[in-house]
Order: C-alpha cells, then sequence, then structure tokens
C-alpha cells in the first residue's frame, strides 16, 4: 500500500484488526486506495487516510453534495431557511451535507429527509457515539433513508474540542458547494465557510439583513469569498452551477 505515511499505515492496520467487530455493527471503512472514497475528498489538503461510515457512502460519488449548515442558537426565520433551502436542494437531487448539530443543521436535515433527500453527517468522534444525543433518531433515519454517517475517527475516539475544527474541513472538502444559513462571526459554522474558500469550493452565504444572528455572513459577504442569496433565483443559480460544474470543466478539456 503506498503513498501513505507510517502514522497512515498504523491507523489503517488498527481499522482492519477491528473490521470484523465493527461491521457486526453496520460500521465500515474505506481507504483513498477504494472506489468508495469520495472523489471530492482526494484533492484537499489533510485528506484523511481512511474514512468510517455507517450507510451508504456511495452516494457521495453518484450525486453532487451541498453542505447546508449554521449556527446551533439559530433563528425562527433561520430555522425555516434551513428547511426549505433544503428541500429546494433535494428536489434538485443533491445530497445534503453537515454535522447534525442542533439548530441550522438539524432543520437542514430535517428539510432533506421530509422530501425523499440524501444526507451525508459528519461526526467528530467514533460513529460507536452519535452526537448530540438529541439526534440519535435523526441519525437512525438518515441511514434508513440511504443516507450515511461518516468519521475519520475509529470507534471509541470521544469528543475533544479540535475534532470539531477537524470534521469542519470534511464537511466543506466532501461537498462542491457550501452554503451558510445564519452564523455569528465567532461561530464553528465559520470554520467551515473558511476551509470551504481554502479548498476551493463554491460558498454561498444569505444575505445578513434577513436574519437575526448573522454577523458572519456579514463578514462573508464583505470578504467578497461568498455568493450572497437574496431570493429563491440566486439559490437556483448557485445550485445550477454546481450541478453543472463537472461539464464545465469537461468542456474547458476539450478546448485545450
Amino acid at each position: 500500500m503506498s503513498g501513505y505515511s507510517a502514522k497512515e499505515l498504523e491507523k489503517i492496520n488498527n481499522a482492519e484488526v477491528l473490521k470484523k467487530e465493527n461491521e457486526r455493527n453496520g460500521i465500515y471503512y474505506c481507504t483513498r486506495d477504494d472506489a468508495n472514497y469520495p472523489q471530492s475528498l482526494r484533492g484537499i489538503k489533510n485528506s484523511p487516510a481512511l474514512i468510517y461510515y455507517r450507510g451508504n457512502i456511495k452516494i457521495a460519488n453518484d450525486y453532487k453534495s451541498i453542505a447546508v449548515i449554521g449556527s446551533r442558537k439559530c433563528s425562527e426565520y433561520g430555522k425555516q431557511l434551513s428547511y426549505e433551502t433544503s428541500k429546494y436542494l433535494t428536489q434538485k437531487g443533491i445530497n445534503i451535507v453537515n454535522g447534525l448539530a442542533l439548530g441550522c443543521d438539524t432543520f437542514a436535515l430535517r428539510g432533506a429527509l421530509d422530501n425523499n433527500g440524501r444526507c451525508m453527517v459528519w461526526m467528530p468522534c467514533g460513529l460507536d457515539n452519535i452526537q448530540p444525543k438529541n439526534n440519535r433518531n435523526l441519525a437512525d433515519e438518515i441511514i434508513a433513508k440511504g443516507g450515511c454517517l461518516l468519521s475519520e475517527y475509529p470507534v471509541g475516539t470521544e469528543i475533544k474540542k479540535y475534532n470539531y475544527v477537524e470534521r469542519d474541513r470534511l464537511q466543506s472538502g466532501i461537498s462542491q458547494g457550501v452554503i451558510v444559513i445564519e452564523a455569528d462571526r465567532n461561530s464553528g459554522t465559520m470554520h467551515t465557510a473558511d476551509f470551504a474558500v481554502s479548498q476551493y469550493k463554491r460558498l454561498a452565504c444569505y444575505y445578513h439583513r434577513l436574519l437575526e444572528n448573522a454577523t458572519g455572513n456579514k463578514y462573508l459577504e464583505d470578504s467578497a469569498d461568498a455568493k450572497v442569496i437574496r431570493q429563491l433565483s440566486n439559490l437556483e443559480e448557485f445550485a445550477n452551477d454546481i450541478l453543472h460544474e463537472g461539464q464545465y470543466e469537461q468542456l474547458s478539456l476539450c478546448l485545450q
């Protein structure tokens, strides 16, 4: 197995030792050499050597994905926008990605699941420890409806503060685009937005004046890194750009 560091090989070997035990609990893993490994992660900095998953990881390569994220302490309109945004993207066949957090993330996942959508959720810990506990039923529903739970951490890994930031790079990394619904400037949501920029992912946010707790949105607007969504046509344009992205790349290659 080439292209892996000694530390990465150790992680893979440990995963193999526990493979049968994990699989009895519905937890599998894939490495960067496997066909199931998400293609969108291969090109990012510090892509994980292996990914643990529960559910259908194939959707990462079969469909386009957008991370729909925001603060835990969001306004009522933020909750509504989260739900309706995911509903709209789901109807266009796009996977919804986030971290299962309360607030915007939860309502985004709900908007997808209520409308026959597919979701991918990244955990900052082992997949035997779904967090937050209040969303464990939601996690089960994601799997039951054709989605998946993902983690770079082995079973038994507890949550540490830095795990959230490491996880945030994967939310944007596995996605073709990121939409910030509502976020304060100092919220964890901004880590994912920052990673989206450094990973050259498409980034959008809702216009800050539409929401109550959106100093993060205002920052993204002022920094000129984010497409500002003021109305449905802006969301439609953002989604269509992502859906057609591969076609444009292929055309460019043909013209060279």
